[in-house]
């Protein structure tokens, strides 16, 4: 039976602050819970209410609890009557193995980091790099956003600039969004590198830009006057056609 420190643990894990200090984080509903357990995520609990046990034998493993301390440990305004603890796993030495990597300079908003990561997998893109200031990928809303794809997705933290001009030292072509480029629709040539996408308030900052070897424009169409496109828009326009 589920107690009432166990209970508080997990509703801790709400604040980035308890989940720095325990190594983990909180995965809800039916199907992000399935794509953790059959990563190679370390799940050190599991819990459903006996609602969604009773129409979800598979998941007869997890301990039972009832709906409202489900609701005390959930993050969401409607609980999908499950919910797992995983731990946070350690950072090791970027290692990459994608043809293209995404970095990530800044994403602060978290629906566009889960989006982000999501739309890295579907375009075969496995690795990614996030600058320190970016928001958290164990925050709810991360998780939730990543459809699954976190678990899949490898992500490092670094700081940018030492970590683009290494890959620009090793021959690596550093591809940056910026509103002066090489037409993106026009190119001939793309070499694997990585893909620089900026914060949604300031794009790239200043100093990544000296990194950037291939500044690419996604062209306007049209007299619109939007200024800029949401990050998470531009990174998926950008990943799709250098990996098509």
């Amino acid at each position: 039976m589920i107690t009432k420190n166990t209970i508080k643990t997990i509703a801790s894990l709400k604040q980035q602050k308890f989940r720095k200090e325990q190594g983990l984080f909180v995965v809800e509903g039916r199907k992000m819970v399935e794509e953790l357990l059959s990563s190679d995520f370390e799940t050190v609990g599991l819990y459903a209410t006996e609602a969604f046990l009773s129409g979800h034998p598979a998941f007869a493993g997890a301990e039972p609890v009832s709906t409202v301390q489900m609701e005390q440990m959930s993050g969401l305004d409607t609980p999908p009557g499950i919910l797992a603890v995983a731990k946070i796993p350690t950072q090791g030495e970027i290692r990459t193995s994608s043809r293209f990597v995404l970095a990530l300079d800044g994403i602060a908003n978290p629906g566009n980091m889960g989006t982000l990561i999501r739309t890295a997998e579907w375009f075969g893109i496995g690795d990614m790099v996030c600058s320190p200031d970016c928001v958290e990928i164990w925050n709810p809303k991360v998780v939730q956003a990543t459809m699954g794809s976190l678990f899949r997705v490898k992500v490092w933290e670094a700081d940018l600039p030492p970590y683009l001009l290494q890959a620009r030292s090793e021959g690596k072509a550093i591809y940056g969004a910026l509103l002066e480029g090489e037409n993106l629709f026009g190119m001939r040539e793309k070499p694997e590198g990585i893909i620089v996408i900026g914060s949604e308030s300031h794009g790239i900052r200043a100093e990544v830009l000296p990194c950037i070897t291939h500044p690419v424009t996604i062209p306007r169409v049209g007299d619109s006057v939007t200024e800029s496109l949401n990050a998470a828009v531009a990174g998926g326009i950008i990943m799709a056609e250098l990996t098509r």
